[in-house]
This record gives structure tokens, C-alpha cells and sequence, in this order.
């Protein structure tokens, strides 16, 4: 998995790219990636003889996945593109099926293969599951346009804080929250909801002060939104470090994750 994404890295540059152009987000050509046998030839048998790489995926996360605005169904974006041009190196097809993001990780091994997702590779998540790591991101603030209630990402103790249910992000406020309690100041007043465009909903409602997420999820909305937010960086704490997304597989399965080892046919 690890040398097969030294070959589809190019996927997430593009990817990346395009998110500072006009259209902001676009698709990548995959067509042209050929299977790689040896690669193909390591695969798990259960996956060889299905012929399928299914994967999790909380497809209500843009850019990174979401789904089309022509249909409704069909899954699109940045992980998208990185899983189809897994498949074709791999000789299968993928089946990108959409999952509630908490969802993901418990069910890897037995209804996903693989989870591609924008997950932020923590020690906790760690513990559960493998991850080989295929991109290095950040965190971003958006609030309503204008910052009507004068938000501070340096003080957010006794704010109201819109946030992704099991995410990297509702844990690092749940920290911010517990540190604004040691020093007796307002608790942060949390809003936890299953996706992150929901989350996005409640500030343009004025029922949130802000909301935080992945730096091209935050970007993209301000971006789609025609102003109706602005964008903040984090001022200090964990929400203003940088850190891996990797794409998440089960503790158990060792063959779509384990290096190649010195002495493996070539």
C-alpha cells in the first residue's frame, strides 16, 4: 500500500492544486494508470477473487469527498480520486461507499476493506486501526461574514462551537474546553453534529459562533459559499499544528499495509 502510493501521489497534488483555481476543485485523470502485477499479486485473496476494493467514506466532506451536484450519488473529490487511482495500480475496481464518518474505522475488516476519509492520523486512532499516511494538513476557522460575535481563535472559552461528531477537531476543542475549565474561565459550549456541513449550517444561522475543520474542507466552503463566511487561522494549541491524513485499514490486515520488504521479488 505504502509503494502504491508513492505512484498515485501525483492524484493528490493535482488534487490539491486545483483548489486555488477558478473551479477550485476538479477531477483527475486516472485513465492512464496501469495495473501494476507485483503490486496486484499481494493483494489479500478475498479482494483478488471479488475483484473489489471497498471503501468507507463520509462522502459530505468537500473537497476531499462528496457527492456530485449532477446526481447526487456518485462520489467525487480529492480521496476519490487517490482510491480509483489505488484501483487501477491494484487491477480492481473500488466501491466508494458513503458511511457515517465515526462509523468508518469500527467497521474496517468487515464491510470496508480500506477507509479514505481525510482522517487525521492520531495515537488514538492508532490503537484501532493502521494508516499509511498520503498527505500533510492543517486546521481553519469559519465564521459568519463579518464576525458578528467577534470571534478569537485565541480565546474560544465561553464560545458556542459547531463541530464534527468524532473527529480530530471535536477532540481538540473537548481539550481547549478542558484547559478553559483548569483556569476557571466560561466553558466552551459544544455543538456536535454528524457532518461537517451541518456544523457550517448552524454559523451561517447565527446558532454558532465558529466552526473548525481541515483547512481545504473550511477553504472550500468559504470558497462555494458566494461570502457568506470567513475564514480564521488557528492562534496556538494543537488546531494550529500541521499533521499526516492517512488512508485507514484494519490492525489485522497486514497485507494491504506492510512495506516491502528487502528481498521481495521486484
Amino acid at each position: 500500500m505504502i509503494k502504491i502510493l508513492t505512484h498515485v501521489s501525483i492524484v493528490t497534488a493535482f488534487a490539491l492544486t486545483a483548489l486555488s483555481g477558478q473551479s477550485f476543485a476538479q477531477s483527475f485523470d486516472t485513465s492512464a494508470i496501469k495495473v501494476e502485477e507485483v503490486l496486484a499479486s499481494r493483494l489479500p485473496e478475498k479482494i483478488k477473487a471479488a475483484g473489489v476494493l471497498t471503501i468507507g467514506s463520509d462522502t459530505a466532506y468537500a473537497p476531499w469527498e462528496f457527492l456530485s451536484e449532477k446526481d447526487g450519488q456518485t462520489p467525487e473529490g480529492i480521496d476519490v480520486d487517490i482510491a480509483n487511482a489505488i484501483g487501477k495500480k491494484l487491477g480492481v475496481k473500488i466501491d466508494f461507499q458513503t458511511s457515517a464518518f465515526e462509523a468508518i474505522l469500527p467497521a474496517l475488516g468487515t464491510k470496508f476493506d480500506i477507509g479514505v476519509s481525510a482522517f487525521s492520523i492520531t495515537n488514538e486512532r492508532m490503537k484501532a486501526v493502521n494508516f499509511v499516511s498520503y498527505a500533510d494538513t492543517g486546521s481553519m476557522w469559519a465564521v459568519k461574514a463579518g464576525n458578528p460575535t467577534k470571534f478569537d481563535p485565541a480565546d474560544i472559552c465561553g464560545r458556542k462551537i459547531a463541530i464534527q461528531s468524532g473527529s480530530y477537531h471535536e477532540k481538540a476543542v473537548i481539550a481547549e474546553n478542558d484547559l478553559c475549565k483548569q483556569a476557571g474561565k466560561a466553558e466552551i459550549e459544544i455543538l456536535p453534529f454528524s457532518k461537517q456541513p451541518e456544523a457550517l449550517t448552524r454559523v451561517a444561522a447565527g446558532g454558532a459562533d465558529a466552526t473548525v475543520s481541515g483547512e481545504a474542507g473550511i477553504g472550500y466552503a468559504a470558497k462555494q459559499s458566494s461570502g457568506a463566511f470567513e475564514t480564521l487561522k488557528p492562534a496556538g494549541g494543537a488546531l494550529s499544528k500541521h499533521g499526516p491524513n492517512g488512508i485507514a485499514v484494519a490492525k489485522a490486515d497486514m497485507e494491504l499495509t506492510q512495506r516491502k520488504r528487502v528481498g521481495d521479488p521486484t
